[in-house]
């Protein structure tokens, strides 16, 4: 079977977070790595991040060298710690998502693109390489079916058809010419690096996207709206009683469409909090919470302890699943689920009940508890 790449990305971050007086740097190192120059955008970006250590732009770029490299877990450090500082911006969620594809661990893909979708609803890229890798799934699920029943006809379409959603990406371009962001934006949105696997669709043949910037909104296919049932006038007055001419039934409220796009967030946030639990990422763990979140003990000793808890081990798994989410309202949300937890120490499946407020745009965690 083969393997698809997510589209990463490489064009600078907003200058918003970059100093004037390293634009410079920023630039030159953009032009080594499109000229394939790795070694010494990798070398340029230390030199100048000695300068300004904290520097968004020089610290993404040196994790693009680094990931163009080969040096995987070192991108991978350098894209986690950019989310935790700047947890508003989805390229880095983004470029995580493609280094965890690349090594196989989907779910941690899967959910570092709900994180970047979640952190910006527009930003295209993310929509499109969650379509990717929900085909890559799909590619293996339908491969395992067949050595379970080669003979069904079925699967065996179904499989050819995903695969031929990536048979024109042969030709593509690794690393896509890109331009560095004109003004300062916060949700600028860089171009395209990589594009090893085009858009899927339903059709049967779709169109690769070469070097076309992401649009300002995700391209979804737009969900028709129920026309109202036609109204045929009578021909004749068959009676003294007045026929009741048939209302046209009212169109549909866009109460299900919000509310279903409401359950996908508070599961992105779902599992961004168990990614996070997961990396051992502290910051990203703690921040799934609300302030609101009544902590046993006082908010600070809670801290304190799930810091211990989540350092201490040498490697921690969590997984969620079952999740079923219950709107309450427009800002709060009850979710249950499956907790799967495995560390060194200890392993355990206990059955969780969340409660999620909205707050700012996101989706955090006000209740915790064992059970339903």
């Amino acid at each position: 079977m083969p393997m698809y790449a997510l589209r990463s990305v490489i064009a600078a971050l907003p200058l918003l977070f970059s100093m004037a007086a390293y634009a410079g740097d920023s630039e030159d190192i953009q032009q080594l790595i499109r000229a394939k120059q790795f070694p010494q955008a990798l070398e340029r970006a230390d030199k100048a991040l000695s300068k300004s250590p904290k520097d968004a732009q020089l610290r993404f770029l040196r994790g693009i060298a680094l990931s163009e490299l080969g040096r995987t877990d070192e991108a991978i450090k350098v894209f986690t710690k950019l989310s935790e500082d700047y947890p508003q911006l989805p390229e880095p969620y983004n470029n995580l998502a493609v280094l965890y594809a690349n090594k196989g661990q989907l779910d941690k893909s899967r959910a570092a693109l709900q994180m970047a979708i979640q952190t910006n609803p527009s930003y295209a890229i993310a929509h499109e390489n969650l379509g990717d890798l929900y085909a890559r799934l799909a590619s293996q699920a339908y491969d395992k079916a067949l050595q379970l029943e080669g003979a069904n006809s079925q699967v065996q379409t179904k499989l050819k058809l995903v695969d031929s959603l990536f048979s024109q990406q042969g030709n593509r371009s690794p690393i896509a010419p890109v331009a560095a962001p004109v003004a300062p934006s916060p949700v600028a949105k860089p171009a395209p690096t990589t594009a090893v696997v085009s858009k899927p669709a339903p059709t049967a043949t779709p169109t690769a996207v070469v070097t076309a910037k992401p649009t300002a909104a995700p391209k979804a296919t737009a969900t028709p709206k129920p026309t109202a049932a036609p109204t045929t006038a009578p021909t004749a007055k068959a009676t003294a009683a007045p026929t009741a001419t048939p209302k046209a039934s009212p169109a549909p409220s866009e109460a299900p469409k919000t509310d279903n796009a409401a359950r996908q967030q508070v599961i992105a946030s779902v599992e961004g909090w168990a990614s996070a639990w997961s990396r051992q990422n502290v910051n990203g763990y703690i921040n799934s919470y609300s302030k609101n979140f009544k902590a046993p003990g006082g908010r600070a000793a809670w801290k304190k302890d799930r810091q211990a808890k989540i350092s201490a081990p040498k490697s921690i798994d969590v997984n969620v699943r079952d999740i079923k989410v219950d709107m309450v309202d427009d800002n709060t949300a009850k979710v249950r689920l499956r907790q799967d937890y495995k560390s060194d120490r200890l392993s355990t499946s206990t059955t969780k009940t969340l409660i999620l407020e909205k707050s700012g745009g996101r989706w955090l965690i006000r209740e915790e508890r064992i059970g339903g």
